[in-house]
């Protein structure tokens, strides 16, 4: 039978998840047709969960969920962990009521359905296989693994890549983090319903390299937010970075964070600079933000985060967990979607300090599809940089001694409205007029003293003149240095401590 999708806020018939995990494997088939042939509970999920220790359950759930494509959620963990299973499957979870199925459990629809509906008008009635999602109530700590390490002493390293549809990159961005110089990593792989062969990439990779990867794959698409979120619920290690999958990373890019966070016990984080690739893989370099690798407090760091972004990618920065861990970003609201890095890595400054490391070891790809062209043509960049320095300096003033960054906000918020006649030559290099008049305007609008500046001057005459004319003066924007992109380094915030070259890969000198 064709089964319905599921319907998540059915207030007369809610969503009931099914949550398979530690089961036999030999039931397993038997126990899916049970499941999605019966006819009394129709609006259902299935959240199946594998681990190394389940047999050819894994092979046969994918057959399943080829077939019910929008039905069944799937996650394999690399080590077999059932105190955790019930964790992780009721965050993956939809539905109002979970009826759990281990060891070899049959699925009763009559039975089941006679339980929930009890439950519904009976709040205080309970059951060993039933469970309210709403009641449940998460462990107050994850407990970071203390005793992973390979032979030569290395602290686990998490590589947390969530993905939709980026099929086309994502070998190389796996083959990335296979041939890291640092061996003691483990990848935390979520797909977001990809409708491309994403999900068979994984897949081969994760038989490939069982014990390096956690794979999973939401029944559909529930947001790039709640995708990474399946990955944070993971973390188990020391440190961790979030890989975007269309990016790939350098192979020194993890010893060189997790040494400079080795050295220097009083790290939040660790962020390297990057280069540009295009579709075809192509470099591009740009100066680094900082003219040398180097370790600043996180006071300063925070002062300059109210100017500028220094790490444009996410996937610039290796974290430390146990310092990030009551920080963690969640929620799927549009202002996490783009700015939930950002918050984090502000609120770490007013802890710790920050390791900057000048070598690009993060190849960030740019391209049409990808979160940073999609805000610029809706000019979310600035109004997000807009607010950003608002609520960054609203955060300041709840700690001491980020006194810097309280003072920088007239500044920050002038610097926003000159970023739109960046944004304004970006658009109009892109030939998007519209986009460009409305970054005209915009910087305008924020910061009026903009109509004295030369550029905003020349940029009011751009609408009224012909064809030509217009293309002459394009090319002579681009030609300004430092107009439409940062052509220069800057020196680190006072203060600063060198990064020697203890770090994989560099050999500079510090200035």
């Amino acid at each position: 039978m064709m089964r319905p999708d599921p319907v998540l806020n059915d207030m007369n018939n809610p969503l009931i998840s099914v949550l398979i995990y530690d089961y036999e494997s030999e039931f397993l088939e038997k126990t899916l047709l049970s499941i999605l042939e019966q006819t009394e509970i129709l609006n259902l999920e299935i959240v199946y969960l594998d681990n190394p220790g389940m047999g050819d359950g894994w092979q046969k759930a994918i057959r399943f969920a080829y077939k019910y494509r929008n039905i069944i959620t799937l996650h394999r963990k690399n080590i077999h962990d059932p105190k955790s299973e019930l964790y992780y499957g009721i965050f993956l979870s939809q539905g109002k009521y979970l009826i759990t199925l281990t060891g070899n459990n049959s699925f009763s629809p009559k039975y089941f359905k006679k339980i929930i509906e009890g439950m519904e008008h009976d709040p205080l009635q309970r059951h060993d296989q039933v469970i309210r999602k709403f009641e449940w109530v998460k462990p107050e700590k994850i407990q970071i693994s203390k005793d992973r390490h390979s032979t030569k002493g290395q602290p686990l390293v998490n590589i947390l890549i969530f993905n939709y549809n980026y099929g086309r990159y994502l070998r190389e961005c796996l083959d990335s983090v296979i041939s890291q110089t640092y061996q003691n990593l483990e990848i935390i792989f979520s797909d977001n319903c990809s409708s491309d062969d994403s999900w068979e990439i994984a897949v081969d990779y994760a038989e490939r390299y069982p014990e390096m990867f956690t794979i999973m794959r939401n029944r559909q698409n529930f947001g790039p937010s709640k995708n990474l979120e399946n990955c944070y619920h993971h973390l188990r290690s020391k440190y961790f970075s979030v890989l975007c999958s269309d990016d790939a990373l350098e192979p020194g890019f993890i010893e060189a964070c997790v040494t400079s966070m080795e050295k220097e016990k009083d790290i939040g984080f660790a962020m390297t600079h990057r280069s540009i690739i295009n579709d075809a893989g192509e470099k591009q370099a740009e100066p680094s933000f900082y003219n040398q690798s180097c370790i600043i407090s996180g006071a300063e760091q925070a002062a300059v985060y109210m100017m500028a972004a220094v790490n444009p990618s996410i996937s610039q920065i290796v974290y430390d967990f146990e310092k990030v861990i009551n920080e963690l970003p969640t929620g799927n609201m549009l202002a996490y979607r783009w700015f939930s890095q950002r918050f984090l890595d502000f609120n770490l400054c007013a802890e710790y300090n920050i390791a900057y490391i000048k070598e690009p070891l993060l190849r960030n790809r740019v391209h049409a599809g990808n979160d940073t062209a999609s805000i610029s043509t809706n000019l979310i960049d600035i109004f997000g940089q807009y607010v950003l320095s608002h609520q960054f300096a609203e955060i300041a003033q709840g700690h001491t001694g980020l006194d810097k960054a309280i003072n920088r906000l007239p500044e920050a918020l002038a610097k926003v409205g000159r970023l739109c006649i960046r944004y304004c030559i970006r658009s109009l290099k892109e030939k998007d007029d519209f986009t460009a008049f409305r970054y005209y305007h915009l910087g305008l609008a924020i910061l009026p003293e903009l109509q004295h500046d030369t550029t905003m001057k020349k940029l009011s005459r751009y609408w009224d003149v012909g064809a030509d004319e217009k293309a002459a003066m394009v090319s002579e924007f681009i030609r300004e240095e430092n107009l439409i992109t940062r052509a220069i380094s800057y020196p680190p915030p006072p203060g600063f401590k060198p990064l020697n070259p203890y770090l994989a890969g560099s050999h500079e000198t510090p200035e």
